[in-house]
């Protein structure tokens, strides 16, 4: 198993791409999720993707065959305190160790389902999920790779922390993640949910990017 990519909401403004594109980050595609009432842009790095989600079809992401992905709540997270990030893993084992349901989203191909760990039903939890996807974004065809974020200086992430409120005890799904992926919990503090991902720099070291605040150090 490994970690597919991690989405975070953000505004539908577009007041999130400028930070990234200013630390030297490089957009590689954008979609939309018809049916889901959500759009992207990501941000692909040799081994997994950084996906930057908002809301753009209020009616559909908050209709009944979305609503358990709680993907409406989560993308108001600055109200509600939900959580505002996903977690994606692909490899061998779907159902991950922990139970999942399927789901269906109007854009996938008929009779496919994604499966969702059921402890993301409380969306005090990241949204965990297995993607469709198998290989990290260096495997993928050049025309949909292009040239990952190696043009910035970046490689691989080596390292994801997801910072959890104090009060808001990480799921056995979480924890399952954390045993057996390159994710680590932070739930020492009592703090916001917050991420920081470590990403190899090509010419030797490490920096770090901290979300939601678009911050590198």
């Amino acid at each position: 198993m490994e970690i597919d990519h991690v989405f975070l909401f953000v505004p539908p403004d577009g007041s999130a791409v400028s930070p990234l594109a200013h630390l030297g980050f490089v957009e590689t595609y954008r979609r939309t999720h018809p049916g889901q009432g959500t759009a992207n842009m990501c941000y692909c790095f040799d081994n997994l993707y950084l996906e930057l989600l908002w809301v753009d079809d209020r009616d559909a992401v908050g209709s009944a065959p979305i609503a358990r992905t709680h993907l409406l709540e989560r993308s108001l997270w600055r109200d509600n305190g939900a959580c505002p990030f996903g977690l994606a893993w692909h490899g061998d084992n779907p159902a991950f160790g922990e139970p999942t349901w399927p789901y269906r989203p109007p854009y996938l191909p008929a009779g496919t389902s994604i499966p969702v760990a059921t402890d993301s039903d409380d969306p005090r939890q990241p949204m965990m999920f297995c993607s469709p996807g198998t290989v990290g974004p260096a495997e993928w065809p050049a025309e949909r790779r292009g040239t990952l974020q190696r043009s910035g200086g970046f490689g691989a992430v080596t390292g994801l922390q997801l910072h959890m409120p104090a009060n808001v005890p990480a799921s056995p799904a979480l924890h399952w993640l954390a045993d057996h992926t390159l994710l680590d919990l932070d739930t020492s503090v009592n703090r916001d949910y917050a991420m920081t991902i470590a990403i190899e720099k090509t010419e030797g070291g490490v920096s770090t990017l901290h979300l939601p605040s678009m911050e590198l150090r």
